[in-house]
């Protein structure tokens, strides 16, 4: 039934939601995904938890779990290997067939492929250079279309996702895979030929996609950006030349630091989104900032909270250089986004030539294949990253982080032009939305009662005294503690100064008083 197979799940998130729906008729089938799905999520079981012998499903359920994890902990592919066995059940259920193994794919294809009746091609070659000019003398028959170009494109996806088993695809030099953007005899490159966002095999991530909890995640960042005064005058055509330029300059400044920090780190921290070729905007400020001044010489210094903005940047990629995909993450695709409404009531407002003179930041002439699709293209990248859920919750704080440094930005404009109760928020108020997200259902990130937010009143790190006085400030200002009774169960001293504890003390007391009196 091909209406049927071209829904069949190849990934574990995928095979997930369909568990919901498919009919399993096996209790044994149902343990098995149920033992499976628990390892994947949980890891192995602890032996103090299994239920009581009252409670004989939940004990079968737990020893399930527990033979899965006893079988799997032991290889470093665990996961993936519950991941597979948990994709395939689910499609076995839904009447389709096993996922192949990435060996059994490469096996096939090599078995049926002319250039490895010898053998491996790739045995002799010995550097990089080497290895780009034979990836490049591939004929174009191999991507043009039949069984060959799929079996070839099949093979060498497998081989650059699961490039940590060849030897050969280290030959790395520090700026990622050595032939992607080697040109074929058709004149495409090699990752647009494979298109490599077909080829998510196995390394599927033990959460949430990065691109969903990105957007999930800065939700409420985004939202406050687009409500600064100067970008809902901007959007009305309310823009000075003056105040256009001041930004386009303090821009300038912001992604000069941006490009150097990525160009430092590359591919190695930025993997696939390190494309500067077709993003990167520096130059394209400069040339705007002129036209709009009609200065070619001198420039500005960075503004105030354009100095807070670089100094982030710059402390991110010193100590943290993965939290660089949040700040290209945020600028890049909200100037593919917002940023070309923004184009249009700039071009409009300040009367610019339709030759593209002073709103050339706005425009992406190397992304060929379109706004829209590459947008796609890079949120593909981003689900590519499969970060840990510390790592996660990082990049997805640091996102907060940037909107709020350019709503900064932009409230400087705003005190800047006068507008009434204006003013620019600290800078520690900015590095605060770091600690504002936490994957959903992460260990340790929710409190049991279902309240969120930090913990203003838990232990201290390190042993140190606890300032009391600034936990009770922290509290009343992230309104973020357990409320009473609740707080006794994590915090007993703090639930004893409650107010409402002695409220209770005092009922009681007069309550006695009342009965030994009488």
């Amino acid at each position: 039934n091909s209406s049927m197979s071209s829904q069949l799940p190849s990934t574990f998130d995928e095979a997930a939601l369909c568990a919901k729906t498919v009919k399993v008729d096996s209790n044994q089938t149902k343990l098995d995904l149920y033992a499976l799905f628990k390892y994947v999520s949980n890891g192995s079981p602890n032996p103090s938890q299994r239920p009581s012998a009252f409670n004989q499903l939940g004990r079968m359920k737990f020893d399930a779990w527990a033979k899965v994890a006893a079988e799997l902990s032991s290889s470093k592919d665990g996961k993936d290997e519950a991941k597979t066995r948990y994709v395939n059940l689910i499609r076995v259920c839904m009447g389709g067939s096993e996922l192949k193994h990435a060996s059994q794919k490469i096996a096939e294809g090599t078995a049926k492929c002319p250039a490895f009746a010898a053998g491996c091609p790739f045995s002799s070659t010995l550097s990089t250079s080497e290895m780009r000019d034979l990836m490049a003398s591939i004929p174009a028959s191999h991507v043009g279309g039949g069984y060959v170009s799929e079996s070839f494109k099949e093979i060498m996806g497998i081989l650059h996702e699961t490039q940590q088993v060849n030897p050969l695809l280290e030959l790395t030099e520090g700026d990622g895979c050595p032939v992607k953007d080697v040109r074929t005899s058709s004149g495409k490159t090699f990752a647009e030929e494979m298109d490599l966002r077909t080829f998510d095999i196995s390394a599927m991530s033990d959460g949430p996609m990065l691109s969903e909890s990105l957007k999930e995640g800065t939700k409420k960042s985004h939202k406050e950006a687009e409500n600064v005064s100067f970008v809902r005058n901007f959007l009305k055509g309310k823009i000075t030349r003056e105040n256009y330029a001041i930004l386009t300059g303090n821009l300038y400044h912001v992604y000069t630091t941006l490009e150097s920090s990525q160009d430092k780190h590359g591919a190695k921290v930025l993997g696939e989104m390190y494309i500067p070729k077709k993003l990167n905007r520096a130059s394209r400020l400069l040339d705007d900032w002129r036209y709009l001044t009609q200065q070619s010489t001198s420039f500005p210094d960075p503004s105030p909270a354009t100095k807070d903005y670089i100094s982030r940047l710059n402390d991110i990629s010193d100590n943290d250089p993965k939290c660089l995909i949040a700040h290209a993450y945020t600028r890049y695709m909200g100037d593919l986004s917002g940023g070309q409404i923004l184009a249009r009531c700039a071009r409009k407002a300040l009367n610019l030539p339709d030759t593209g003179e002073g709103g050339r930041f706005y425009e992406f002439p190397e992304i060929k294949e379109g706004v829209k699709k590459f947008k796609d293209k890079y949120r593909d990248m981003l689900d590519r990253v499969h970060p840990s859920g510390a790592e996660r919750d990082r990049i997805v704080g640091e996102a907060n982080v940037a909107f709020v440094l350019n709503m900064r930005l932009f409230e400087e404009l705003d005190v800047l032009s006068g507008v009434q109760g204006a003013s620019v928020r600290p800078f520690a108020d900015a590095l605060k939305w770091s600690k504002t997200w936490k994957e959903p259902g992460a260990e340790g990130g929710e409190c049991p009662f279902g309240f969120t937010g930090p913990n203003p009143h838990g232990p201290s790190k390190g042993g140190a005294k606890v300032d009391e006085k600034k936990v009770e400030a922290a509290a009343s200002e992230d309104g973020a503690r357990c409320p009473w009774p609740f707080i006794f169960f994590h915090d007993p001293k703090q639930g004893i100064r409650d107010w409402q504890t002695w409220l209770c003390v005092g009922i009681a007391a007069s309550y006695m008083f009342k009965q030994l009196k009488n």
